[in-house]
């Protein structure tokens, strides 16, 4: 009995001491998280263009690392460059504002473009700070077209094109209320792409169009007045 006994005593002294944690193991092996943290730098960045400027991180398709409006300035804490000869890359996309306080009824429209000319590198080491100007772009391109309609008739009225409503860019509304203007995103190309077809539709008539040739970056103005659609302007945007 007293066999068992001593038996049972030192197989639950094995077991408790296989549980214990091992205070002599090698303190090296412990992880440290700080280690782990990519090295950084801060960079204030300071908008001297007319437009609202996007920074990107890398490549246009990176991330967004902020916006700023004309004037503005912000820092930010980014990676420090892993290429000391080109340093970190930051493109910039310029925004502009396609409708004003008459067209508020759309909502917020805007034209993002670039200029390929400008594209920020900057060498950031740990721990240091930057100053990063954005410049006033030279050769600015919006790869986009947009046509504003006014409507300047007593009924609302929408764009068709073969049968089909196109919505508003900026609000997604369909009709157009009198008195506002409606404004339309289109593809384009920089030698102009054709567009014809496009009719204007309230609930009296049906009313064509004027043809006109889309380009990259212009605004075409429009006006409805009830009877017929008229091509009133077209400017380029740009600075």
């Amino acid at each position: 009995m007293k066999q068992s006994i001593k038996a049972i005593f030192l197989i639950s002294l094995v077991i408790s001491m296989a549980g214990c944690p091992n205070d002599t193991a090698d303190p090296g092996s412990n992880t440290n998280t700080n280690e782990n943290q990519p090295a950084t730098g801060k960079v204030t960045f300071f908008n001297e263009s007319s437009y609202q400027a996007i920074v990107h991180q890398d490549a246009f398709s990176g991330p967004v690392l902020l916006e700023l409006g004309p004037g503005q300035s912000r820092n930010v804490t980014v990676r420090a460059s892993d290429n000391y000869g080109v340093g970190s890359t930051f493109p910039i996309e310029y925004r502009y504002r396609v409708v004003d306080g008459t067209d508020l009824a759309s909502g917020e429209v805007w034209a993002n473009g670039i200029d390929p000319n400008v594209q920020v590198n900057q060498v950031i080491e740990e721990n240091r700070s930057y100053t990063v100007q954005i410049p006033q772009p030279q050769n600015l391109e919006f790869l986009r077209a947009f046509v504003k309609i006014l409507n300047a008739s007593d009924m609302q009225f929408e764009l068709h094109y073969l049968g089909t409503a196109f919505t508003q860019t900026g609000n997604g509304n369909l009709p157009v209320p009198p008195g506002k203007t409606g404004v339309y995103e289109f593809s384009s190309t920089a030698e102009g792409k054709p567009v014809s077809g496009y009719t204007v539709h309230t609930a009296l008539r049906s009313v064509s169009v004027p043809d006109f040739t889309a380009k990259n970056s212009y605004i075409y103005d429009f006006t409805y007045n009830g009877t017929s659609v008229v091509k009133t302007g077209e400017h380029k945007i740009v600075f």
